[in-house]
């Protein structure tokens, strides 16, 4: 995803929760990386943030609202 803008659409505390996440953006078409995904868990205190293209938030907003409740 070289040159494309990024937002972030959710924050998690954990890797497992963020690669869940991620996974299930990614079958559903919406590309998207993990930032921070080495720190999360360290501490408690960082997270991962989960980005996509910032023409996907809405969609993956949408996805995230509908199947992952905080």
């Amino acid at each position: 995803m070289d040159n494309i803008d990024l937002v972030a659409v959710r924050t998690c505390q954990s890797h497992e929760e963020a690669t869940i996440i991620k996974s299930a953006l990614e079958e559903e078409g919406i590309p998207c990386a993990l930032d921070n995904d080495h720190q999360g868990g360290l501490t408690g205190v960082l997270a991962i943030r989960i980005l996509v293209p910032a023409d996907r938030k809405e969609d993956a907003a949408a996805f995230l609202g509908k199947h992952h409740e905080r």
